[in-house]
């Protein structure tokens, strides 16, 4: 593995490791605080998802951007703009899927399958500059028009298709995912605060339901060893937040304080294992959404010219 190659693992490790040591929470949404829409590229209007929205979050966080909207040096130029001098970026990633290859360049024996004898593809991370809008000048962009909220009427909704996907079971003063049943357990909902309280709790436990080995056949013991258990709540945790975003249900409030030494415990340990998370948390929101037949719209992704080398 070459240097460069760590280096934007560790970096952005790091970023979230401080994050949470500092009691920020890099999944929150404070996108959801003004209604401007989700993080997206400018000029596409594509949405960021997945590592990039937790990236983008904490940068929006730090120097307090209200603009949801992102874009490249290439961007801004074909926007009839420019970044402002000495601007600062934020890295976002892209990956790269490569079919494996022996020492000489052909294909590995190894990267075979026994059953469809199709190359494995190696993932490559690739690392890109984009700027918020509020650091360019010159845009030839429409002013922000601050979206209407959805009505609660209209989150619940949502939230209810979401919530009426798993076998789900009211009673008792804890929520947990049963795998044996294949069954969601929640207090009732009146032993909430909120109704947000109990959506979020529900959206939580859902992304456990996905892990199930007739779904989304997750597991973390081998890679994780006694930690596999707290990785697996940091995917839920961070799923159940996308979720969030996407059905109009607050997450600022939700935290689950008792895994945070355990999640410094796996990002210490492992730089790619944040990348793993988001991964897999936004490949159990799509799911849920998708079962749920909420549309969702793919990942704004960038031209090849504007990626640099593979990281």
């Amino acid at each position: 593995m070459n240097d460069q190659k760590i280096s934007i693992y560790e970096e952005i490790t790091a970023k979230i490791i401080t994050a949470l040591e500092d009691g920020v929470n890099p999944w929150a949404k404070p996108w959801q605080t003004v209604h401007y829409g989700p993080f997206r590229n400018a000029l596409t209007n594509r949405p960021y998802r997945g590592l990039n929205v937790l990236l983008l979050n904490l940068v929006a966080l730090a120097r307090g951007h209200a603009d949801p909207r992102w874009l490249t040096f290439r961007n801004a130029e074909q926007l009839g703009g420019h970044v402002r001098k000495g601007e600062k970026g934020a890295a976002i990633v892209f990956w790269k899927f490569l079919p494996a290859r022996d020492r000489d360049g052909d294909a590995a024996p190894d990267a075979l399958t026994d059953d469809d004898q199709e190359r494995k593809l190696i993932p490559f991370a690739r690392s890109y500059t984009v700027f918020n809008v509020e650091q360019c000048e010159g845009l030839d962009l429409p002013p922000l028009v601050e979206e209407g909220a959805p009505s609660l009427d209209e989150c619940n909704e949502l939230a209810e298709q979401i919530l009426a996907l798993p076998n789900l079971k009211h009673g008792g003063n804890k929520a947990c995912y049963l795998p044996g049943p294949d069954m969601v357990l929640l207090p009732h909902r009146s032993s909430f605060e909120h109704d947000d309280f109990y959506y979020a709790t529900g959206y939580h436990e859902i992304c456990h339901w996905t892990g199930h080995p007739s779904r989304l056949n997750r597991m973390f013991g081998t890679r994780f060893g006694d930690l596999g258990y707290a990785f697996e709540e940091l995917v839920a945790e961070i799923g159940a937040a996308f979720l969030g975003a996407h059905t109009g249900i607050p997450f600022e409030n939700m935290h689950h304080p008792e895994y945070i030494h355990h999640w410094l415990q796996i990002l210490q340990g492992d730089s790619k294992a944040i990348f793993t998370a988001a991964a897999k948390a936004q490949q159990a929101a799509d799911f849920v959404l998708d079962k749920a037949g909420i549309v969702c719209v793919q990942e704004d992704v960038p031209a090849t010219n504007e990626l640099p080398v593979a990281a």
